[in-house]
């Protein structure tokens, strides 16, 4: 009988040949090994799948997944989710790094206090991999309407219960990670903070959209409204909030 790992690493790749060998490393590199790797190519035309078939034959604990049409980090995301195995569910995307603990401390965190949902802190880096910010969180609980006052979440960081992350898929919207989290909040879930340590590192390019502060608020207004269903009032209400959270943002 094949043993279930405890955590399922879901990992889109896009076009992500030039940093995927080491972001996998990363990963390997963990000092908690009770884990599967999914890999879920999104119909890469590079040599992504040929670099990850290398990657797998040399590790059994990591599964190529190969998507016939590029769908988007979504559905790439919830096809990793679907085929997962793991009690827990923690994502990485192709291009950022685990520091070696972070599987271990996060493990022993959800464990003790029976968390649905878990995040925390991590460094900003460049293309080169050079430090150029960080995003440490302060709260050690955060509720919808909390959530609602702007992301404090990174993907890179999460863990959730494979139960949960199978109910709340990521939806077909830009900042999907965030709606997917306030989704899982309004459903009465809250999200601890795993630790203040530094456990992983965001891999900021200059080119990617998610550096644009005026598209990152289109969309969350996008959010508030079409999938949150927030009235005019409360949208603004938040807005205000989550421009505040933005102008003190250490990233």
């Amino acid at each position: 009988m094949v043993k279930t790992p405890v955590v399922s690493v879901v990992m889109p790749a896009y076009n992500a040949s030039a940093y995927l060998p080491k972001t996998v490393q990363s990963v390997l590199d963990q000092t908690f090994k009770d884990f599967e790797l999914l890999i879920i190519d999104d119909d890469s035309t590079d040599r992504t799948a040929e670099v990850v078939q290398q990657l797998a034959a040399d590790d059994i604990r990591i599964h190529f997944v190969h998507l016939d049409d590029n769908q988007g980090v979504a559905n790439a995301r919830n096809v990793g989710v679907a085929q997962a195995k793991g009690r827990y569910v923690a994502f990485l995307d192709s291009d950022d790094l685990w520091l070696p603990d972070k599987l271990k401390i996060q493990v022993a965190f959800m464990q003790q206090h029976q968390a649905d949902l878990s995040y925390c802190s991590y460094d900003v880096v460049d293309d080169h991999g050079a430090k150029i910010g960080e995003r440490k969180i302060s709260q050690t609980r955060l509720d919808y309407h909390e959530m609602l006052k702007g992301n404090r979440i990174g993907l890179l960081t999460v863990m959730v219960s494979r139960k949960i992350a199978q109910k709340y898929p990521f939806p077909e919207i830009n900042h999907e990670d965030y709606a997917c989290w306030l989704s899982i909040a309004r459903g009465g879930t809250i999200a601890y903070l795993a630790s203040d340590r530094i456990l992983a590192q965001y891999r900021k390019h200059q080119t990617s959209l998610s550096s644009n502060k005026l598209q990152a608020a289109q969309w969350t207004w996008t959010i508030y409204r079409q999938h949150e269903h927030l009235n005019i009032f409360k949208s603004l209400y938040y807005f205000l909030h989550y421009s505040l959270m933005g102008i003190t943002d250490r990233r």
